[in-house]
């Protein structure tokens, strides 16, 4: 390994302490088994309700950086159409959609009571992978009957299809993941948990419909949107999501699965998000929702024990294959009657006889009608992405106000895109562990000093870099500092032979790995006694430093007067290429990419160094500004000597 004069340096010029001894450097640990959707996973034990609202607030910031949420787009008209009404034995049906962005429609049929007296509740279905969606009729689902009857029942049902089913296989297809969209959050969980949000926005404007009394049921996929919608949404009031809430497979669709989504989570904790909102869990002997009644039902009911409303969770389980049947259905309508209807004396609904529909009865789009032009998947990107960035562009940090906003967007965004966060020196044991060899480029951390010294603390050195001199532990020595590097273990390509399928809605990408790694290193330092420290995060590794900077609170860099620099090796803020590259952090441009995290970063005094062109200064001086602190930019990268001296400033 060639000399690092840079390490080197920081050692040399910082402030004077004592000589420490060195931790023999970190070796490569063997690789565990990576969770991925057939992973069986246990139930958690949440003692207090205390203990599971702190669990409840993190899962609901997951589900929605992982939906892409996080910020939540802003909700433009739905301009709805609903049309060519149709009268039959006790219910209507007509055809409906809307704009959930503009010029990207939700499709469905709307199923409404043939007589409506005063306000009434209403029910969003929302359908999984069955051949013919919506359209579906067999002995396995009939998603007629099941809207028909609850209409009889007097609700107002809107069915609505996934992305790419039936009609709205005429805007994109159904799977639209690639990394470059997962950068943004663009993916087709995002479109159909968007698209859910916006029916629950369609019901509450209808004038018949009681705006506090909002259902929501579904199976399979559609059971999948159903948890995850509640997981977000208060406005759903009662669910009963069908064959799909399992500790032994959590989805099998792209439509189930987005980067973040389960890291060191699974269905049954989201799940539980509903409590304690009534709940029906429908299981069956033939899928992987066999254990329900033993193992996630009771884990579950336990949550809601935990309110005292043990009485509004319940499970009705069968012997049939995967299904939304007529058994099924018929176990739904009378919880949705008690909870929902206010009705609690239909304890047995009869569906009977049901019409079988054409499709053209219920189809919406023929090629006569069919609004044009529909955007392709690669013109709703782009249009999303416009939009992402127009929002990101009004967040700019121009008073105290605004920079707190910002900094809790990128605070809660990047909690949930490296899964960890800032913890206090007292929780340090919760810190989550790096799932060693899953990254390119897992970091050791070398904590030079700490716990061997042997007079009161000094001044703390912490640098991360693409690689050490062999003679580092001997500058560390000679230097009167402590010292913590960073530095990758293993080959910078090393990574498993094999991934498991939707890696990243189970583990943290490389890039993230990395962060994390960092973030611990910081947090485990700056907390540790030291009266004052610097950070030095270069080359390639100096984003990675930068965005776990980020998340150093206030009181952290106070504490310490925490002064850093960040060499940003030429980075591209603007380029999706760049982060692909060098930063794979799925959601990072959501948030508003590292132009946001740097101006979050600005809490002390920062310098910023071999900036790309396209960096933005006026976010990081604006927040500068603002917190009273030295910012510094420069677009060369700066020499050893005078990061060393601008660090140890003041000091």
């Amino acid at each position: 390994m060639r000399t690092n004069r840079t390490l080197q340096r920081v050692c040399a010029f910082a402030l004077p302490l004592m000589a420490v001894r060195a931790v023999p450097a970190a070796q490569e640990p063997p690789r565990p088994e990576l969770p991925d959707t057939n992973t069986v996973f246990k139930p958690a034990v949440y003692k207090t309700l205390e203990e599971w609202k702190a669990r409840r607030e993190w899962l609901r910031e997951q589900v929605r950086v992982a939906a892409g949420l996080w910020p939540e787009p802003k909700r433009t008209p739905l301009h709805p159409k609903v049309f060519d009404k149709k009268e039959y034995d006790g219910y209507t049906i007509e055809k409906v959609c809307f704009e959930s962005y503009p010029g990207f429609y939700v499709i469905g049929n709307l199923y409404r009571p043939a007589r409506i007296e005063g306000r009434i509740p209403a029910v969003a279905c929302a359908l999984g992978h069955w051949a013919k969606g919506r359209l579906h009729q067999d002995d396995v689902a009939h998603h007629p009957a099941l809207a028909l009857t609850l209409a009889r029942l007097g609700a107002t049902v809107l069915v609505y299809d996934m992305t790419g089913y039936n009609d709205g296989g005429r805007q994109i297809k159904h799977g639209i993941n690639t990394p470059q969209r997962d950068l943004w959050g663009i993916t087709t969980l995002h479109l159909q948990t968007w698209n859910s949000t916006r029916v629950i926005d369609f019901l509450q404007s209808l004038p018949e419909v009681d705006p506090e009394r909002i259902g929501m049921t579904g199976a399979s996929g559609g059971g999948t949107q159903t948890f995850i919608l509640y997981a977000i949404d208060d406005r759903v009031k009662v669910a009963v999501p069908v064959n799909m809430i399992s500790s032994t497979m959590q989805g099998g669709c792209v439509c189930e699965n987005a980067p973040c989504l389960r890291i060191d989570a699974n269905n049954m904790d989201i799940g539980a998000l509903m409590a304690p909102r009534p709940l029906l869990m429908i299981s069956t002997s033939g899928d992987w929702t066999r254990l329900t009644p033993q193992v996630e039902y009771p884990f579950i009911r336990g949550i809601y024990e935990l309110y005292g409303a043990a009485d509004r969770i319940a499970n009705a389980h069968f012997d049939y294959g995967h299904n939304y049947n007529r058994a099924s259905r018929e176990a739904m309508y009378p919880f949705m009657a008690r909870w929902l209807l206010n009705k609690p004396e239909l304890t047995k609904v009869d569906e009977g006889e049901v019409k079988k529909f054409e499709d053209a009865e219920l189809t919406v789009w023929t090629d006569e009608n069919v609004p044009r032009p529909l955007p392709t998947i690669e013109q709703l990107t782009e249009q999303l992405q416009k939009d992402i960035e127009a929002q990101a562009r009004a967040a700019a940090p121009t008073d105290a106000a605004s920079l707190a906003a910002l900094r809790r967007r990128v605070t809660v965004g990047l909690n949930h895109i490296i899964a960890a966060r800032w913890l206090p020196r007292e929780q340090s044991r919760q810190w989550p562990e790096s799932r060693s060899g899953n990254a390119r480029r897992q970091l050791a951390s070398r904590l030079l000093g700490r716990g061997h010294m042997t007079r009161a603390l000094g001044p703390l050195a912490v640098v991360i870099a693409p690689e050490l001199s062999a003679s580092f532990e001997e500058s560390a020595q000679n230097a009167r500092t402590a010292c913590a590097a960073l530095t990758p273990v293993g080959k910078p390509a090393s990574q498993p032979a094999k991934r498991p399928q939707f890696f990243t809605t189970f583990n943290r990408t490389d890039a993230a790995e990395a962060v994390v790694d960092a973030l611990a290193t910081l947090c485990a330092e700056l907390q540790h006694g030291h009266p004052s420290a610097t950070l030095r995060a270069d080359g390639e590794l100096g984003p990675v430093g930068l965005v776990a900077r980020a998340l150093v609170p206030d009181e952290a860099v106070k504490a310490v007067g925490l002064r850093t620099a960040i060499d940003m090796n030429g980075f591209d803020v603007t380029r999706d290429d760049d982060y692909l590259k060098h930063l794979n952090l799925p959601h990072i441009r959501r948030i508003g990419g590292l132009r946001a995290v740097a101006a979050a970063a600005c809490n002390g005094p920062i310098w910023f160094h071999h900036v790309g062109e396209n960096f933005d200064r006026e976010w990081v001086e604006a927040a500068g500004r603002i917190n009273g602190v030295e910012v510094k930019v420069t677009r060369e990268k700066a020499d050893e000597k005078a990061i060393a001296d601008w660090l140890n400033a003041g000091r």
